[in-house]
């Protein structure tokens, strides 16, 4: 019985992986807290249904804290888009050099609609649209909650402040 309710909450993701997250982001209807993305490469999405300008908007609109963990830019593409989130007070930028890890998580209210990706997509169009990608789509219901957890606290609490992990751009936005 228990192996048939898990799969409500984890599913294998073949197609689009990092896509899957974005929909679920974008189309819930719940306060969004904080958003974790782990990605060593990111771009504009340019030619994805979700743009990294559309999710920065959203960002920016919810007031979501974002906390981002990739590697210091060295091409034009991800240059442009950590210039993106640079403009975007609830996002925070860090550079690891070492990150290699693809972990995205959006911890909600209620906690049971937080939830979270991780697998082989980077946050780029190429890895939405033409990479064949793998990934593990979890939800913070049954089972699926203390995955949810954990992977949020080795974004948020380990990985984020490792002393190779550098601050590039911290949080502007404050609440009233």
């Amino acid at each position: 019985m228990n192996a048939i309710l898990d799969r409500r909450h984890i599913r294998l993701v073949t197609e689009r992986t990092v896509e899957h997250f974005l929909q679920r982001l974008f189309l819930r209807d719940v306060p969004i807290r904080n958003l974790c993305i782990v990605s060593p490469f990111i771009n504009t999405l340019e030619g994805s249904r979700y743009t990294l300008k559309d999710l920065s908007k959203k960002i920016m609109d919810e007031r979501i804290s974002t906390y981002v963990v990739t590697r210091p830019p060295t091409d034009p593409y991800h240059e442009e888009a950590i210039a993106i989130l640079s403009d975007n007070d609830w996002v925070e930028i860090r550079y690891n050099e070492s990150i290699h890890a693809k972990v995205y998580v959006s911890s909600a209210l209620p906690e049971s609609e937080s939830f979270a990706l991780f697998g082989s997509g980077n946050l780029t169009s190429r890895s939405v649209v033409d990479n064949i990608e793998i990934g593990m789509m979890i939800v913070a219901q049954g089972l699926g909650r203390p995955l949810v957890d954990e992977l949020y606290y080795w974004a948020n609490n380990r990985l984020r402040v490792l002393g190779e992990t550098k601050l590039h751009k911290r949080i502007r936005g404050k609440w009233r």
